[in-house]
């Protein structure tokens, strides 16, 4: 480290130039340097005194800057343009403004750059050359102690990893690599011979057909038929794999071991490598979970070759890495021994990758085990979609974790779970049976919506009529109706969502326009398309001044929040009701009973409108939430696909981000 205190006593010689030298005069030179060699705090030091060649001609004789260089070390002390100074770690070719600064230094005499020669103790046709390559290796030398520092935290954190377990390689070939049954193609031949590519028998095996599966007479390995001319010159198969042990203070690793299977003859070729290690560990004192990823790459360090943090993607993070993968299938015959006297000691993770034997990301599902205390309970039970929820995916939490008993877990029914279970639900289906709870039918109800994807407005209705005539009403209009055509000769209804929401919209305009709701007459009209139709057409002349005060409020505070404008379409909003009753009389559709909705904040009624004719009325959009629920043209016609494709970028792009703040 050098003495700043004492290398300032040297900043300025006040050498002087001699106004007849012809470097003062050199158009092409920047900057001149003299130099001197001290001794500095018992270091053999070597000094540049760097000055600006035109304030030198003007007399000026302080050097711009100082740079003071021993065998280790290098420092330099700047002058300001107000006169000040203060001091800078750059390297000498970093002290200019531009990259070729030293290009733009010349040397004062020739004395000046041999002190350099003599100083490194070596001939060069060019003194800065020398400078800077020995400043490079003062910073490759720091780098590398830097490097040294990282790498032996590394090696102390590695240092109590075991090895992999001994039956781990005959495992993956086992019950993780696939096996082929190699043979010569022949037309018509009933007893093929071939070789095992699993034990290396040779064997003979009738129905023989490329992609058929056998058995291995000797090792009784499924095989996969493939003739030598399908396989080529190099086949590979390859795979992740991952094992689970306990480092010790209640830690775990998980370690990523990648395999691959090279077929260049009947045998494989096989090659197993560990590449990356995740550390798990539960804090003690305030119950966080914590985890440390590392991963392998070979020739990378000076002590070791593991580096902290996750693999970089080979190319982006949006392309697939195979050696980033840590998705992988579960090494679990030491699972119990490695998770004893853990936190993870009823951990269900060997069950639930038995269920599917799909290759798992580990991490997470230990996590979410720690998290979730009923997770354990719900894979025992057969519950794994609304189990792989939790681990991997984000959803509300519609789960009574304090309690013991499944069906009170679930917040349904006792006499709902084993039928839940069969279906297999997942969180979303759950969250929607759980509304129907106490409701008849509500079993027969589940079936239906997810037969016809109907995922929305079902409960208000049933609030006029049971699960049973519900169902019936539907199917029979959708036997018609969902063949009925919009004047344009778009489809009505694209699918039995639409119709139900619009029974729902239906149901509403009845109820505000004071109808008998227990009437059967009402409730279950002979054409849902038309009555519906009737009822918006009368709805559409009532106006009340508090909606449209309400109304007004809302749009003031939306304006220029949801704005988005592309390939030729843009969004508008409605500045009074009656531009969403227009809209309504323009399309041919019921977006005029939607005023009071709109008003009262329930959803927000905007236009799409092309750039080029923004008063022409093209769509109307429902927005509930931060999706578009609805979006109509002329007659109730469907989104065409340059619209869907509009409607799903303004979703992503503002709608999502945007609604929220504009909402609140």
């Amino acid at each position: 480290m050098l003495n700043k205190r004492e290398c300032r006593r040297f900043a300025d010689p006040c050498l002087k130039m001699k106004k007849g030298n012809g470097i003062l005069h050199a158009g092409q030179i920047d900057y001149i340097i003299r130099t001197a060699v001290k001794m500095i705090d018992h270091h053999k030091t070597l000094i540049l005194y760097v000055y600006s060649r035109t304030e030198a001609v003007q007399g000026n004789s302080q050097p711009c800057c100082t740079v003071f260089q021993t065998k280790d070390d290098y420092i330099t002390l700047v002058r300001r343009e107000d006169g000040s100074t203060a001091w800078s770690t750059a390297a000498f070719i970093n002290l200019g403004y531009s990259w070729d600064f030293p290009y733009k230094c010349a040397f004062y005499s020739t004395p000046d750059e041999k002190r350099l020669f003599q100083y490194f103790k070596t001939t060069s046709s060019n003194g800065l050359r020398l400078l800077c390559k020995s400043q490079n290796d003062i910073l490759e030398k720091r780098r590398q102690e830097r490097q040294r520092i990282r790498e032996n935290t590394i090696i102390s954190r590695m240092s109590g990893v075991p090895a992999l377990p001994r039956g781990l390689k005959g495992w993956i070939h086992k019950s993780v690599m696939p096996a082929y049954f190699f043979y010569d193609y022949k037309r018509g031949g009933k007893d093929v011979p071939g070789v095992c590519s699993a034990c290396g028998h040779e064997i003979r095996l009738s129905g023989v057909k490329q992609g058929n599966k056998a058995v291995c007479p000797h090792c009784r390995h499924e095989l996969i038929m493939k003739p030598r001319s399908r396989r080529g010159c190099c086949m590979t198969d390859r795979v992740t794999c991952q094992v689970i042990q306990n480092v010790g203070n209640g830690e775990l690793v998980i370690q990523i071991v990648k395999v691959y299977y090279t077929y260049t003859d009947d045998m494989p070729e096989i090659n197993i490598y560990e590449n990356a290690r995740q550390f798990i560990r539960q804090n003690s004192d305030d119950g966080k979970i914590n985890s440390e990823c590392y991963y392998y790459q070979y020739g990378s360090g000076i002590l070791t070759d593991w580096k902290k943090g996750e693999r970089p993607a080979l190319f982006s993070q949006w392309q697939y890495s195979f050696e980033a993968d840590t998705c992988a299938h579960l090494y679990t015959r030491n699972l119990p021994d490695e998770l004893n006297g853990t936190v993870w000691q009823y951990c269900p993770i060997d069950s639930y990758y038995s269920h599917f034997r799909e290759q798992m990301q580990s991490l997470p599902f230990l996590a979410a085990y720690l998290k979730h205390p009923r997770l354990e309970h719900l894979v025992k039970t057969g519950f794994y979609e609304i189990v792989t929820d939790l681990a991997y995916r984000h959803h509300p939490d519609c789960l009574d974790e304090t309690e013991k008993r499944t069906h009170r877990i679930l917040k349904a029914a006792a006499e709902d779970v084993q039928f839940l279970k069969e279906l297999n639900v997942d969180i979303s289906t759950l969250q929607i049976f759980q509304g129907y709870v106490g409701l008849k039918d509500r079993q027969k109800l589940l079936l239906w919506q997810l037969e016809h994807e109907v995922n929305r407005e079902v409960l208000p209705i049933l609030e006029h009529m049971t699960v049973h005539k519900f169902i019936r009403y539907m199917d029979n209009q959708y036997g018609f109706l969902r063949l009925r055509k919009t004047p344009n000769g778009t489809m009505r209804y694209k699918d039995m969502q639409d119709l139900v929401s619009e029974y729902r919209d239906y149901l509403d305009m009845c109820h505000k326009l004071g109808y008998d709701m227990e009437n059967s007459f009402v409730l279950y009209p002979k054409d849902l398309q038309k009555s519906h139709d009737k009822a918006a057409r009368r709805i559409k002349h009532r106006k009340d001044a508090k909606i449209k005060r309400d109304f007004t409020a809302v749009y003031q505070k939306l304006s220029g929040q949801l704005d988005f404008e592309k390939d030729g379409l843009k969004i508008v909003y409605p500045d009074t009701p009656d531009d969403v009753i227009k809209e309504g009389h323009a399309l041919h559709h019921c977006v005029g009973g939607y005023v009071e909705r709109a008003a009262n904040k329930e959803c927000v009624i905007l236009f799409l409108r092309k750039s080029s004719d923004e008063s022409k009325p093209f769509y109307t959009i429902e927005v509930r939430g931060q999706k578009a629920v609805q979006v109509r043209g002329t007659g109730n016609c469907s989104m065409t696909p340059e619209v869907e494709a509009f409607i799903t970028d303004w979703e992503q792009r503002v709608l999502s981000a945007r609604l929220p703040a504009a909402a609140a």
